[in-house]
């Protein structure tokens, strides 16, 4: 469902219509099936029975909407103001119509529509008061200032065009590269269909399926698809752990790709969590200068996060991922019935990255992981398809905006400047990557305060919101052994820099901090 919000005169309507007949999907506006339950104008049902009985009206007519068949829906600029709509716009693809005070006066005044509201006292402040929640519930926003409904449909479909159902009963979410788009399939057991789901190029023959011995029947599975189409399979393994992500078992999984017979149009999908992502796709990006990759995750972590944006890497002993390529797949498929067979605690550790979406653009996901832990650790099929389905689409608009990490995309590393040296503190494989980003968001947190860019509240919710789930936010650390990691730290530009929140679900990047700011972060983390 993909549900645009907006103030009056925002164009909702006019790009509902548009990128409905883009996407060919039915277009609902939620105003004209409420005047036609009525039987009256919408003008009318505000001066006979006041706001008030609107409101309740729209309440119940947006609840039939979101609970229907999928659609473009354009939601009356009010609606929001509901709580209970919120809830529910909660699994919603929302998209919010952005336009200005005065632009959205000039575009309501020209229309023909009667238009309660601007009859408000302050129609300004209204706007105000509004913008905050359009914010709260949107995943993506959409300048409309300036242009044409035809550009604003556009920009829309970039964003969230493909989060639809898709192929074998999938939700699906496009990474709009141009012609490197590629598709994220998310549902209950379609790793049997993952060749059908993908499509290599006509001229594949041969398919390198990387995994680790534990996986080796999922493994299997994938390969079945493959050489179902008549495609030639070869299963590699390596051991689980990260000691397995170097550049001397590279070395060695490059000779048994060429010995495979390996050519350019061929594929290695990697069937794992996140040390076989970051090899499939090294591996992918580099063997005879590129062939194409797909992603299996089997871990949370790995489908909400690691297999999708194109990054992988190797370690070296001084630091984790130092060599590494940009290299996009051809498909990734999260299939949730993979979760039931994950540890609570590698469960645990992948929910570290779901609240950090949540902190850093999509805080509905805060309310759900905290309201919801009970059925995330029961593996409830829909609650996980819907954290993913919600955790892609916010991570594809992200790198549509800044693929080679160089500007947008580094909000994704909140809480990883810390995590990073506190794994690499640790030893690789003494903390788990998520455990470390809990803290590092903690700490991020406290650095933030420190500097008086966050409040006591938004620091509180960092601690509330992962202690729901069990993740740790509090350790003792060594200043020193993080200082000497930060200098192999893969962002290091005349020192180290931070992504801090200036409020929720606003990351700035690139912060430097003051040596004794961080040392008092890194204190409050032991206290």
């Amino acid at each position: 469902m993909i549900v645009l919000v907006g103030f009056m005169g925002a164009g909702k309507s006019t790009v509902g219509r548009l990128l409905a007949r883009e996407l060919g999907l039915p277009f609902v506006d939620s105003d004209a099936l409420i005047a036609a339950r009525a039987g009256t104008s919408i003008d009318e049902m505000f001066r006979a029975g006041g706001e008030p009985a609107f409101r309740e009206l729209e309440r119940v007519i947006v609840g039939e909407i979101l609970d229907g068949p999928e659609a473009v829906v354009a939601l009356g600029g009010g609606a929001v103001g509901d709580p209970r709509t919120c809830t529910a716009l909660g699994w919603a693809n929302v998209v919010h119509l952005d336009v200005s005070f005065a632009e959205a006066m000039r575009r309501a005044r020209s229309d023909a529509i009667a238009r309660p509201m601007l009859s408000a006292a302050d129609p300004k402040a209204l706007m105000a008061e509004r913008d905050v929640l359009y914010k709260r519930v949107a995943r993506h926003t959409v300048p409309t200032d300036g242009r044409s409904p035809e550009e604003v449909t556009s920009s829309v479909v970039a964003l969230v065009g493909g989060t639809r159902s898709g192929r074998a009963g999938a939700e699906q979410v496009v990474v709009p590269l141009g012609d490197r788009s590629y598709e994220i399939y998310v549902g209950d057991g379609i790793v049997a269909t993952a060749a059908s789901l993908v499509e290599p190029s006509p001229d594949c023959e041969r398919v390198a399926v990387l995994t680790h011995p534990g996986l080796r029947a999922i493994a299997d599975r994938v390969a079945r698809s493959f050489t179902d189409r008549g495609t030639e399979v070869r299963v590699m393994e390596v051991a689980d752990g990260e000691e397995s992500k170097s550049l001397e078992i590279a070395g060695e999984l490059y000779g048994r790709m060429a010995d495979a017979g390996l050519h350019r149009h061929d594929v290695v999908v990697g069937v794992g969590g996140g040390v076989i992502t970051d090899l499939t796709g090294f591996l992918a990006g580099t063997y005879l200068r590129g062939i194409a990759a797909v992603h299996v995750p089997s871990t949370l972590l790995g489908q909400v996060d690691a297999a999708i944006g194109g990054k992988a890497g190797v370690n070296l002993p001084q630091g984790k991922n130092l060599v590494g390529v940009f290299h996009q797949p051809l498909g990734v498929i999260c299939d949730v019935s993979l979760l039931d067979g994950l540890p609570d605690e590698e469960l645990r550790a992948g929910l570290a990255e779901v609240v950090k979406y949540g902190f850093v653009s999509d805080p509905t996901l805060l309310s759900v992981v905290e309201s919801d832990a009970g059925r995330i650790f029961d593996r409830d099929r829909r609650t996980l398809i819907d954290i993913v389905v919600r955790c892609a689409a916010a991570k594809a608009s992200v790198i549509a905006a800044d693929e080679r990490d160089e500007g947008r995309r580094m909000q994704l590393n909140y809480g990883h400047t810390f995590a990073h040296a506190i794994e690499n503190a640790a030893g690789y494989g003494g903390i788990r990557h998520g455990e470390a980003v809990s803290l590092g968001m903690v700490a991020a947190a406290y650095l933030a305060q420190e500097l008086g860019m966050l409040d006591a509240d938004l620091v509180d919710r960092h601690l509330d919101v992962l202690r729901a789930v069990g993740l740790p936010t509090t350790a003792s650390l060594d200043v020193g052994a993080l200082e000497d990691a930060w200098v192999h730290d893969k962002k290091y530009r005349r020192g180290v820099r931070f992504v801090l929140l200036r409020g929720l679900a606003h990351p700035v990047v690139d912060v430097e901090a003051p040596a004794d700011a961080v040392k008092r972060a890194v204190a409050r983390l032991g206290a």
